[in-house]
């Protein structure tokens, strides 16, 4: 009996306790239910619930940005998770800085040519550092952008990095959140080939842009539309560069006849074209050297630039608590409609491996919000990867279309 009324007497000392520090609107019930015990450390603590919006968005690049905004323009509570700067690859590592490279590289060489059409100009200087500090400011700038446009459409912004915890629901340090729907928009990050001293001595295309002069002579490893482009920067700003392609011609997957002429282009501007397949990279004296599976070793370079291709950004997100199970090279797949395994949950971009440019992204996610917030119609909204236009900011550049 004693033990009973003990019992008693605390589970109501309990109960009055939680009513009395509760508002009179909240049921005591509510607090108590409120309280969980951590299953890691095994102590009672308060388990707040999810913060719930109508969309998140897990990704604050180029398609996670158009699809929130414009799901926001429908009049859907929207929330925007992002770990680094506003505007993904494109604004901070991409199309954006390229871009500004590439017209100072073109600038240069309407500069070289100017005397044969009657002009004469003075000795131009390049000052790679001057430029970097233009290029950063601007696309500090178009950060800031991308942050008024979210406030401006109403939409929450959640600086941090993002993992699943369970169907629909999100943690980001510490705080849950959840959705009706969800995108993932996470984008990718530069592949690096797995050969001794890839890492420790090679640079990215993200690494490009910290440099602060123009490297005397470069190696860039690639094949790809990333590697032919930084190739042809790099070489008409000033350095003596060796494209290094396991293939018989860069840009293997586009039509042939214009990747020929390209070529052509390149050797006569001075870029030397090597095939070859990297096996290691060493550093003697201050230079880099290329080994060779084939035994072959290419020496002398200041910069070794792995242009190898990109890879998701997948590994972080706790796909396995969402219900996804990402394919063999971390992507994630999903249907004609954005839809991956997971009920409620899309994912688009670079994410799904299909056509890796900001324009298809941006499509793609415009489309998905026009048809969970909008009411259009699903066949209306469904994104054609078939028979997209393709730029190529080589010099000189290209384009292609399907």
């Amino acid at each position: 009996k004693f033990h009973s009324h003990m019992a008693a007497a605390v589970a109501f000392a309990t109960f009055a306790a939680c009513w009395l520090e509760a508002p009179l609107s909240r049921p005591a019930t509510l607090l108590l239910s409120r309280r969980a015990v951590s299953a890691r450390s095994g102590v009672l603590r308060m388990a707040d619930s999810p913060e719930a919006f109508d969309y998140l968005v897990i990704g604050g690049g180029s398609g996670g940005m158009a699809s929130a905004r414009r799901a926001a323009t429908h009049g859907a509570k929207t929330c925007v998770i992002e770990r680094a700067r506003l505007g993904g690859t494109c604004v901070n590592v991409g199309c954006v800085p390229k871009k500004v490279m590439f017209n100072a590289a073109s600038v240069l060489e309407i500069l070289h040519q100017a005397e044969g059409y009657g002009i004469t100009v003075g000795e131009a200087k390049f000052d790679m550092k001057a430029i970097k500090a233009k290029r950063d400011a601007y696309v500090k700038r178009l950060n800031g952008i991308y942050l008024n446009n979210l406030n401006n459409n109403g939409i929450t912004f959640v600086a941090g990095d993002a993992k699943f915890v369970g169907p629909k629901v999100v943690e980001v340090d510490g705080k849950a959140y959840t959705a009706k729907h969800i995108l993932i928009a996470v984008g990718g990050k530069p592949a690096v080939p797995d050969i001794p001293g890839a890492k420790e001595l090679g640079i990215t295309s993200d690494g490009f842009f910290e440099l602060e002069e123009v490297p005397e002579r470069v190696a860039v490893v690639g094949s790809g539309y990333i590697a032919v482009e930084l190739a042809g920067i790099l070489n008409v700003l000033g350095s003596k560069v060796d494209l290094l392609i396991r293939g018989e011609t860069p840009l293997r997957t586009m039509e042939q006849d214009v990747i020929k002429m390209l070529v052509t282009e390149m050797k006569e501007a001075g870029i030397n074209i090597v095939r070859a397949e990297s096996s290691e990279v060493k550093e003697v004296d201050g230079k880099k050297t290329i080994v060779c599976k084939d035994g072959a070793s290419y020496a002398g370079y200041d910069t070794v630039l792995f242009a190898t291709g990109r890879v998701p950004v997948t590994d972080t997100l706790g796909l396995d608590s969402a219900g996804i199970q990402p394919n063999r090279r971390g992507h994630i797949d999903v249907d004609v409609a954005s839809r991956t395994a997971a009920q409620g949950v899309y994912a688009l971009g670079d994410v799904i491996g299909r056509i890796d440019l900001t324009p298809t992204a941006i499509a793609a996610g415009r489309l998905l919000s026009d048809r969970l917030f909008g009411g259009a119609a699903e066949e209306h909204t469904l994104m054609d990867y078939d028979t997209v236009p393709t730029v190529v900011f080589s010099h000189p550049p290209l384009a292609v279309c399907g």
